[in-house]
């Protein structure tokens, strides 16, 4: 028992620490509750719509009697859209599909990565020369580029453009998982595995792959906001053919024909874009501070 004590007092204690280092941090801190107002906007779209008062929450809701955007006013405090789209429930709306796309994204692509990177590193040999010889050659193509060429193989659609963008996001994960791997693969506690019989799948996903996800996890928080970028960037030069589709990147290329009598139609879906992926990188800052024994040993 004064053993497990031990051990909970000394989790909490390096728990309390990491919270410590993060909050010590105010841009990080900024940035946590940039996120979080992203964050609670897709949870409730998505699995409360209802208490928000919309009729359509998963759609834009176009006003053709209006359709020239109209400037910000009471009425409409980020003005309208083309055509007639009221432009502060529409970036609500699409807060919702830009946070979960970008999850659905990372997640399974920084998955695919570690994994691919742990194997080829523990086994070595011809198995580590051929799948990082193949890391390498998705790495050294644009990803935009590589994405919208699998999209127009597969399809424009929601599903196809994030089964892209996993494809070509997956080498960076695959690299950072490496380099850690051969970092662990030779320090004691992995030699003593191996003396007392463990089995490869158990040393590589019980020992290693723990020891590689700090750092997986500040790249993940990084790229969520690369990939909405990415996304909107996608939508926005007509990737995704699907009218009235509430996506940041849409929203922008609805306003950018009135850049010149609407700047607020271009630029205010486009502010929010940059707003997340400042977030991230503030908090991913953060994370970073979390994981620098050299910041956890200055508190």
């Amino acid at each position: 028992m004064s053993a497990q004590k031990t051990a909970k007092e000394a989790r909490y204690r390096e728990l309390k620490l990491s919270m410590e280092v993060f909050f010590s941090n105010k841009s990080a801190v900024a940035g946590l509750i940039i996120f979080l107002f992203y964050f609670f906007d897709a949870i409730i779209l998505q699995f409360f719509p209802q208490v928000m008062p919309f009729k359509h929450p998963y759609s834009l809701t176009p006003n053709y009697v209006n359709p020239i955007p109209l400037p910000p006013s009471k009425k409409f405090p980020f003005g309208t859209t083309y055509p007639g789209v009221n432009l502060l429930t529409a970036i609500i709306k699409s807060i919702r599909l830009d946070f979960w796309l970008s999850l659905a994204v990372v997640v399974p692509g920084a998955f695919l990565g570690v994994i691919i990177g742990i194997v080829a590193t523990y086994f070595g040999g011809l198995v580590d020369e051929v799948l990082m010889r193949i890391t390498d050659i998705v790495f050294s193509i644009p990803y935009l580029v590589l994405a919208i060429a699998i999209g127009y193989v597969l399809g424009r659609t929601l599903n196809s453009m994030m089964i892209a963008l996993i494809l070509v996001w997956w080498p960076l994960y695959a690299r950072y998982a490496r380099s850690i791997t051969l970092e662990v693969k030779e320090i004691t506690f992995i030699e003593a595995a191996r003396a007392a019989g463990s089995s490869k799948m158990k040393i590589m996903f019980r020992h290693i792959l723990p020891n590689s996800l700090p750092p997986v996890f500040v790249q993940m928080s990084l790229d969520l906001g690369t990939i909405m970028l990415a996304i909107s960037a996608l939508a926005f030069i007509g990737f995704l053919p699907a009218a009235n589709l509430p996506e940041l990147g849409y929203l922008t290329s609805l306003g950018y024909n009135y850049v010149e009598t609407a700047p607020w139609a271009m630029i205010i879906p486009g502010m929010f874009i940059v707003l997340f992926a400042l977030a991230v990188n503030l908090m991913g800052d953060g994370f970073r501070d979390v994981i620098d024994p050299r910041r956890r040993s200055a508190l």
